[in-house]
């Protein structure tokens, strides 16, 4: 009787200290969670982008804005800080080329919707194939200000 006692306590014993650390953990979690500081971020800087498929919005931007251009057959990102100038647009002005990280040539091409500035655009690699390109870029003028996470 006092072995099945005894067997009782620890395995009692053992169960609680489970549900106690489960219950810690699952605290903790919750606690982080619901504070805005502790983000999956974890404070690091991160910026927000969002797709564009026209000059018009590409000539929108402001110097300290970016814009970044992603090819989905070589998986590479590109990003370009814009300038006072106004060599970023050149990514979205059609007849534009420039070249790819698998060594193409990518072609800026219009789709028909939209006229003038407010074309949207395709990019064309020579080695990738048509439409592999996805741009995006920050909210226009907004810089780097509004888009990095920071502490107070």
């Amino acid at each position: 009787m006092t072995k099945e006692i005894g067997l009782a306590r620890k395995i009692s014993l053992t169960s609680g200290l489970a549900l106690a650390l489960t219950f810690a953990v699952w605290w903790s979690v919750a606690a982080q969670a619901a504070d805005g500081k502790h983000d999956a971020h974890q404070g690091h800087p991160m910026a927000h982008m969002n797709h564009i498929t026209t000059q018009a919005e590409a000539e929108s931007l402001k110097p300290g804005d970016a814009i970044a251009m992603a090819c989905s057959m070589c998986k590479h990102v590109m990003v370009q800080h814009v300038a006072k100038d106004d060599s970023h647009v050149k990514l979205m002005t059609i007849g534009q080329k420039h070249k790819c990280i698998c060594g193409g040539t990518v072609t800026v091409v219009g789709t028909g919707k939209g006229t003038g500035k407010n074309e949207q655009v395709n990019h064309v690699c020579s080695k990738c194939g048509g439409d592999v390109m996805f741009v995006c870029a920050t909210k226009p003028g907004s810089g780097a200000k509004d888009h990095h996470a920071t502490e107070n």
